[in-house]
């Protein structure tokens, strides 16, 4: 730091990015919606602007208590208060895949086409495999990214303090 000026590890820069952003934990029995739009670092909390309506959500520094990466995926994962209650929301830097296995159709023949032990449709365990897959595969290209929007996040949070 030189005559007060922040050094350059302190202003790290990120662009503005396309994420999906799921609030996590909200109610037990129904898929949380994911939402697509731009998230930005503000100058007083991270910023992120629905693609469709425009609506504005900003998560005041302050009010993070942690922002990671979650290793093998494109998410950034962010730990934050609102009053007394502790929140988490993901940010997917590609879009999420469906959380459900695609529901079974009548016309579908439920033996399959190799006999009667095998499934026309995916089980639940099978889609979470191919999930778990596709996030794998879309993290190498954005893993870079999401780091420095980890850093940037924690780099601001401790300058609000």
């Amino acid at each position: 730091m030189v005559d007060g000026a922040p050094s350059r590890e302190d202003c790290r820069v990120v662009e503005p990015v396309t994420v999906w952003m799921v609030h996590l934990g909200l109610q037990a029995r129904t898929k949380p919606p994911e939402v697509r739009g731009t998230l930005t670092l503000g100058e007083e909390g991270l910023e992120f602007v629905e693609r469709k309506t425009g609506a504005d959500v900003r998560f005041d520094y302050a009010s993070i208590r942690r922002a990671k990466r979650l290793r093998g995926s494109p998410v950034l994962l962010l730990d934050w208060t609102t009053g007394e209650a502790n929140r988490k929301t993901a940010f997917y830097f590609s879009q999420p895949p469906p959380l459900e296995p695609v529901p079974r159709s009548a016309t579908i023949d439920p033996r399959g086409p190799l006999g009667p032990f095998t499934r026309a449709t995916p089980s639940k365990r099978q889609v979470a495999r191919m999930n778990l897959g596709y996030l794998r595969s879309t993290s190498v290209t954005n893993r870079q990214v999401v780091r420095a929007w980890a850093e940037a996040v924690s780099e601001r949070m401790r300058r609000t303090g």
